[in-house]
């Protein structure tokens, strides 16, 4: 019955009955009900003229997909190993994630590029711990560029990568590519850097680390600077000096406390760092 009706029932904006059906299916299990996970999961979206009907029905192919992890038969892993190179929806990211094939690495890798996916791509490269770190590293030495400069898909892909570094298990691993982001050009990907750095590296690389969080506080995005400081307050013990010393230069240079117009000074947020972080530590 179930089967019937995912191959009879057409897409529209209101997916909630077929997608489950494709839960139903899931549960059911069976060589009957794989036949139609496969086939929803294959279907070519492109050929729905409605923008809305297709964006509804991705949820049930990403939900077919998921499902297809639950399936020991070769057709399952083969359908979602071509569904990788052609389809960037959640359901085979988090299919991969309870598989861990290491062919889908590379792939998941490159979806962190992908906005929609890119949450469901790094829990999925997570999951492969240190199997998944060669494809993150060189990765992170790639970057696309058009007319000369990288594109900005680029950047979120290499931030990201650090962000997945930063939350690994990778000590006593060879990062010096991650050591050498503290030095990019890119403010999110140096913060990223800073934050991967001062996880996992020595206290030489953590205090190289901080002295360049320190200085992404004189950012003028203000996401840049919040994320800055709640990563220099996490990790203050590394440089509670260094976070004195930049208060006492800018109050020499004559740098104001403004905390409202036209923005919060990075004087401001440093003596706020440093008073957080000694009531925190106990610090002196």
């Amino acid at each position: 019955m179930l089967v019937d009706f995912l191959r009879t029932s057409k897409p529209s904006t209101l997916p909630e009955a077929r997608r489950l059906a494709v839960e139903g299916l899931s549960i059911l299990g069976g060589d009957e009900a794989l036949d139609a996970l496969i086939h929803v999961a294959s279907e070519n979206l492109a050929d729905l003229s409605d923008p809305v009907v297709r964006l509804a029905e991705e949820t049930v192919v990403s939900r077919a997909a998921g499902s297809l992890a639950g399936f020991s038969d070769p057709r399952a892993l083969e359908t979602l190993l071509k569904m990788l190179e052609h389809r960037h929806v959640r359901g085979v990211a988090e299919a991969f994630e309870i598989l861990r094939d290491p062919r889908a690495i590379p792939t998941l890798v490159s979806w962190l590029e992908d906005d929609f996916v890119a949450d469901a791509a790094a829990r999925a490269i997570s999951a492969y711990g240190r199997l998944a770190l060669p494809s993150l590293l060189d990765s992170l030495c790639r970057k696309t560029t058009r007319h000369g400069v990288e594109t900005r898909m680029s950047e979120r892909r290499r931030a990201r990568i650090l962000e997945v570094l930063a939350e690994s298990t990778v000590q006593g691993e060879d990062l010096s590519p991650v050591e050498d982001a503290l030095e990019d050009p890119v403010d999110t990907v140096r913060l990223s850097a800073v934050r991967a750095v001062l996880v996992h590296g020595n206290i030489d690389q953590q205090r190289r680390a901080f002295r360049i969080g320190l200085q992404l506080l004189d950012s003028s995005d203000r996401g840049i600077r919040w994320d800055c400081e709640e990563i220099l307050f996490e990790h203050f013990l590394v440089g509670p000096d260094l976070v004195e010393h930049q208060i006492g230069q800018r109050r020499t240079a004559g740098e104001s406390e403004c905390e409202f117009f036209p923005k919060e000074t990075t004087l401001t947020i440093l003596i706020r760092i440093d008073r957080k972080g000694k009531q925190t530590t106990g610090a002196r």
